[in-house]
């Protein structure tokens, strides 16, 4: 199996998201309408910015529930995924992002970590003492023998 390559999509939501379900299936479905700015690196080390581009971001399944309950209009992102093309219903092609992950960009968003909520990762198992888990442990030097330094 090899490494999954996926696009990365930095941007901001700029309609408001909605949540729908498939008529036949019932999966969820997240859409929003995101801009991406684009920018060019200068030769000095700076950036110019240039044109944006306007997509449309779909995210399914579980994680669409999630990300309708996080994400508003004006909400800074990161998604990674891939661009679908597709046939709508008016049978004209249209592109997506369809993102397998989306989280809000760090780098703009101001937020807290709860980390009392378990993941399914016992961080402080019972019984197991981590104190020193990253200690190197004692050696011994290793034992000289005489017939070995005299060959």
């Amino acid at each position: 199996m090899g490494i999954k390559n996926d696009t990365v999509m930095v941007g901001r939501i700029v309609g408001d998201p909605r949540l729908t379900y498939g008529e036949k299936t019932g999966v969820p479905r997240f859409y929003a309408r995101v801009r991406v700015n684009h920018w060019q690196r200068q030769d000095d080390g700076t950036f110019t910015k240039q044109n944006q581009s306007f997509h449309d971001l779909v995210v399914r399944y579980d994680l669409a529930e999630v990300a309708h309950e996080k994400f508003a209009r004006g909400d800074d992102f990161i998604a990674t995924g891939e661009f679908r093309t597709f046939t709508d219903a008016e049978n004209a092609e249209r592109e997506e992002f369809r993102a397998s992950t989306i989280s809000h960009n760090p780098t703009t968003t101001d937020y807290a970590v709860n980390r009392d909520k378990t993941t399914g990762i016992d961080r402080e198992a019972a019984g197991v003492d981590r104190s020193r888990a990253f200690e190197r442990p004692e050696q011994t030097p290793p034992a000289r023998d005489s017939a070995a330094l005299a060959r």
